[in-house]
């Protein structure tokens, strides 16, 4: 369950520590959250290129649902993230689900995870309840809270199975604090101007009694060139 949780947050929200090629530099500017990632419905071809499945060609699909201000993203046979736009403008999660382990979690209120203004300076910290429960029969499994931080927003160079792309680098940090265990993940996302994510990686580890911890590192990236608008 944990390793899903780190590959459907590290690319659906964002979707996750960026394996950066190149260089990074502060933003010359602010973005808005929409140049970064844009709400239209898409569907994009991701190679996974570190991790158990890696080499793996996953498509990552932004879906709109029967209004416009709610979106889901769906990465796979992984996961899918339910998306609605806060108070502010920016993206809030609201649901997370994860396909193999058959379960989805819901978040007390909806967690914010991008604000509407990116900037260079600027770090954005929330937090929220959250239960997950199992999605045959509705049992629930765990609770607990969840903090997310935007760290910061680089103009970056990503090497992708594509190739290399200019772009942006959204550094961000979760953690899961459940009875008797911590979940941290650490996230990156790598986006392109006007045409939304290119890359992106993650590193999670979980602590069990604070005393047992595993760590492990997933990240994909743009297959190809191609980018398919879907209208719905």
């Amino acid at each position: 369950m944990h390793r899903m949780t780190g590959i459907a947050l590290g690319l659906a929200i964002c979707v996750i520590t960026l394996s950066v090629a190149g260089w990074a530099l502060p933003l010359q500017r602010e973005f808005t959250l929409k140049e970064l990632i844009p709400l239209n419905a898409w569907e994009k071809q991701f190679k996974i290129t570190e991790g158990k499945d890696r080499g793996k060609v996953v498509p990552l699909v932004m879906q709109h649902a029967q209004t416009r201000d709610r979106s889901r993203l769906i990465f796979g046979d992984y996961g899918g993230i339910h998306i609605v736009k806060d108070s502010m403008g920016g993206l809030a999660m609201e649901r997370l689900d994860l396909f193999k382990s058959r379960s989805y979690i819901l978040y007390e209120p909806a967690l914010p995870i991008l604000p509407s203004e990116l900037t260079a300076a600027r770090s954005v910290r929330h937090q929220a309840s959250f239960k997950m429960y199992d999605a045959r029969t509705g049992r629930l499994k765990r609770s607990g809270d969840a903090t997310h931080l935007v760290k910061q927003v680089l103009h970056s160079r990503f090497d992708t199975p594509a190739g290399m792309i200019d772009g942006y680098y959204i550094d961000l940090d979760h953690v899961m604090d459940m009875p008797f265990a911590t979940l941290h993940i650490t996230l990156g996302l790598g986006c392109r101007l006007d045409d939304g994510p290119v890359y992106g990686s993650g590193q999670y580890t979980l602590t069990k009694l604070g005393i047992f911890t595993e760590t492990k590192t997933v990240a994909a990236g743009l297959a190809k060139e191609l980018n398919r608008s879907i209208i719905y």
